[in-house]
């Protein structure tokens, strides 16, 4: 059936109008402003300069009531409707324009559905606009549900309600939103361009305000957020995607410009290179990439596949470098840096390959599962402790510290460095050794620190007893030695005695000796004269 169109006719029983009168109304509507340019805080988007066509300026072969072949629908008498190509509708509103092949506006006011560029319009359009007002339609195959100012330029596209939004890629989908809220009253960005874009192919913008995926992002996809963006008038855009095949779910003010790349959500948040994500918290920034921030506030992962679950003022510059906790920097390739909350100090790497912790009430590790036996380092300390509690202890055997003496006696023990440790100098028995001569710990080939302590406190015990029983003898030789001398020195002294009478008994021997002699010496002179008497 062919409709006639008959000017300002009414068709029985359906209250339907058919008109062919023009509006001078439609061209006097202002145009759309163009997309905006780049969120001035990051510069990451490069949005279209010269964005939506003017659309209230009534294009070639669209201001009169079709004529062709293949049909065309206009309800309601005196609105200013127009459908413009075959198989077109207008259904009700006012001053809406439909001017593609099979297309339909519903209602509402200043909707269009353009011909393409020379008048001509576009074929196996089949594109809807709902209602609302401003909304337009220049594109095959596209949909506006609702709305106000919102428009569809690109091809197979969906854009579902809101203020100022944008489809501009083919496969495009765009759900609400574009419009915020400051200071409890709706701002309409009427002077500064669209609300929500998705401009690239195949991407995604759910709702929100100020959300915006750039024609580079391709297949991206922006569910909601960006409600605390600019206040009245401002043009700074939300949350972002320049990447393709990037993902934003919710917050405000993040950024996506690397491909494959993730924020889930929260404020200020930067995922700039490729398979970079940042789950959420504040300012933080996945630079590196492969890099991934878990959340918290101010962090900065820029290392290739570099690691910080969350924290404060963390960075993680080295390649598959970890970070955590406050003010942890993981400086260097292949590090692992956390900081408890005690210090405003920066706890730094120096070297690849490291790994770096402060805690300052202390450290604990457990090797069981119920968190009963380990290790531990107290504050301040710089000794670890191993459990020693005698209720966590079985099968108790007293030692033979004798025996243990003997056998660390017969223990080699040497100097020297680990294989890889290059040069530095140890002293120590080797694993194997010491399994033999006391056959304590997991294997041959280690040495835990409380067996060897042990057998030096056995060793040290038998030491002990053998000093004391030492220093008992020596206790019965001294006594010994003071009976000997004061037995030497009676005996010193009884000679002394001796020494005396002996020395008077020859003075006297002396006297009596030098009176014999002369006496005999007399006895012999008298003997010469009695001589010399007699030989006369």
């Amino acid at each position: 059936m062919r409709i006639m169109l008959v000017p300002g006719a009414m068709v029985a029983g359906l209250g339907i109008v058919l008109t062919a009168a023009s509006s001078g109304a439609i061209s006097a509507n202002p145009p759309l402003l163009p997309l905006q340019a780049q969120r001035a805080n990051h510069g990451l988007l490069t949005l279209p300069s010269t964005g939506r066509r003017p659309r209230y300026a009534a294009p070639a072969g669209c201001t009169t009531t079709y004529t062709g072949t293949g049909g065309s629908f206009v309800g309601i008498p005196g609105e200013s409707n127009y459908a413009g190509a075959a198989a077109s509708a207008v259904v009700a509103g006012e001053s809406n324009e439909s001017c593609a092949y099979n297309s339909t506006i519903a209602g509402g006011t200043n909707n269009i559905i353009t011909a393409a560029p020379g008048g001509v319009p576009i074929l196996n359009s089949s594109s809807f606009v709902g209602g609302g007002g401003q909304n337009a339609i220049t594109s095959t195959d596209a949909f506006v549900g609702n709305g106000y100012n919102n428009e569809a330029t690109g091809d197979y596209s969906f854009l579902g309600a809101g203020t100022y939004n944008g489809v501009s890629a083919n496969g495009a989908f765009l759900g609400a939103g574009g419009f915020e809220y400051f200071n409890g009253y709706a701002i309409h960005h009427s002077t500064t361009g669209p609300g929500n874009v998705a401009g690239g192919v195949d991407s995604f913008v759910g709702a929100g305000d100020l959300n915006q995926i750039a024609a580079t992002g391709t297949g991206s996809f922006i569910g909601a957020g960006g409600y605390a963006a600019a206040a009245a008038g401002g043009s700074t855009a939300s949350n972002q995607i320049s990447g393709s095949d990037s993902f934003i779910g919710a917050g405000d003010a993040n950024v996506v410009a690397g491909q494959y790349a993730v924020i889930a959500g929260g404020y200020d948040n930067t995922a700039s290179m490729s398979y970079s994500a940042v789950a959420g918290g504040k300012t933080n920034n996945a630079t590196g990439v492969a890099a991934v921030v878990g959340g918290g506030t101010n962090n900065s992962a820029r290392g290739l596949n570099s690691v910080i679950p969350g924290g404060l003022n963390n960075a993680a510059d080295g390649v598959a470098s970890f970070a955590a906790g406050t003010l942890a920097k993981a400086r260097n390739d292949g590090v692992f840096v956390w900081s408890d909350n005690s210090s405003t100090v920066e706890l730094q790497s120096s070297t690849n390959d490291q790994f770096l912790a402060r805690a300052s009430g202390g450290f604990y590790l457990y090797s069981n599962s119920g968190a009963t036996v380990g290790v531990k380092l107290s504050p301040n300390s710089g000794t670890w402790g191993s459990l020693s509690d005698r209720t966590m202890k079985t099968n108790v055997i007293p030692l033979d510290d004798a025996a243990v003496l003997d056998k660390v006696a017969a223990l080699p023990v040497s100097e020297w460095s680990y294989a890889a440790e290059r040069g530095v100098r140890h002293v120590g028995p080797m694993a194997q050794d010491f399994y033999a001569a006391f056959g304590v710990g997991e294997d041959d080939r280690h040495i835990t620190s409380i067996d060897e302590d042990g057998v030096a406190l056995a060793a040290i015990k038998a030491l002990h007893a053998e000093n004391h029983d030492l220093r008992n003898d020596n206790f019965a030789l001294h006594a010994d030695n003071a009976t000997l001398h004061a037995e030497t020195a009676r005996l010193h002294a009884e000679t002394a005695v001796l020494h005396a009478q002996n020395l008077g008994l020859r003075r006297e021997i002396e006297g009596d000796n030098r009176r014999l002699r002369s006496t005999l010496a007399l006895l012999e002179a008298r003997i010469d004269r009695l001589a010399s008497r007699s030989a006369r």
